[in-house]
């Protein structure tokens, strides 16, 4: 399996997105973006927070299934942010996006709350995978606008679910199976919300390494307009993974 990460703190004063990569090669292999809200300081400890809590639960490998066991780090890293809001006055509030990818090999594990997102491309469509938890999402699925009025909706910022927000979160899973060369993106909406899927797609199907598919996704995202922290994670099925 081949990775590559890229980080960009774009117009923003300060970073307040955090990403986690395996600390291991051996199957299952946990990637995540979360994106921290609740200004400067608070949002980037709660992003923090949420991925070293990931990092911490799963390090031992799994012992139940893997969706089980996702779900509970999930509900584990959720509690210590409310926690450690509820104890500190000046992180009051703080919260963050999640969206994580579970590889297991011939198959994944797509877990996300809030409106950070995960893409599967099969080196000719782009795939959303990921559902937003967001108002203007709702919005749409309502009926009530467009998916292009959306992107231009006054309150397309408001999230409606969000990790460390109160004791316990729902999380929505989403199981896929995966070829050699398929690729997964975790994103921030720093990315997603300036970039087409036309442009993302033209992005990934270029001969291109990862690094410098991440390098030109941010660079697309900011030449759009993108003004937030922009972290994308890409991912490449290997055949050997499949074995």
């Amino acid at each position: 399996m081949k990775f590559a990460v890229k980080t960009e703190i774009g117009k923003r004063a300060h970073n307040e997105d955090s990403y986690l990569l395996p600390r291991s090669e051996t199957l299952p292999l946990l990637f995540a973006v979360a994106d921290g809200m609740g200004g400067h300081a608070a949002g980037a400890v709660a992003s923090g927070m949420v991925v070293e809590k990931l990092g911490e639960s799963l390090s031992s490998g799994f012992q139940e299934r893997e969706i089980e066991q996702l779900i509970g780090a999930i509900q584990h890293a959720n509690l210590a942010v409310f926690e450690a809001a509820e104890k500190d006055p000046s992180l009051d509030g703080m919260g963050t996006t999640l969206v994580c990818a579970l590889v297991l090999g011939h198959s994944y594990l797509a877990a996300n709350v809030g409106d950070s997102r995960l893409y599967y491309f099969d080196g000719k469509t782009l795939e959303r995978v990921t559902t937003d938890h967001s108002l203007v999402e709702q919005l749409v699925l309502a009926g009530v606008i467009t998916r292009e009025a959306a992107k231009h909706h006054p309150h397309r910022n408001i999230i409606t679910r969000g990790v460390g927000l109160s004791p316990v979160v729902d999380v929505d899973v989403f199981e896929r199976e995966w070829n050699a060369g398929d690729l997964l993106l975790l994103c921030s909406d720093g990315m997603h919300g300036q970039l087409e899927d036309d442009a993302m797609t033209a992005i990934l199907s270029s001969e291109r390494s990862l690094e410098e598919m991440c390098d030109e996704l941010v660079r697309a995202a900011l030449d759009g307009g993108s003004t937030d922290n922009i972290t994308l994670i890409l991912i490449r099925c290997e055949e050997g993974d499949l074995l």
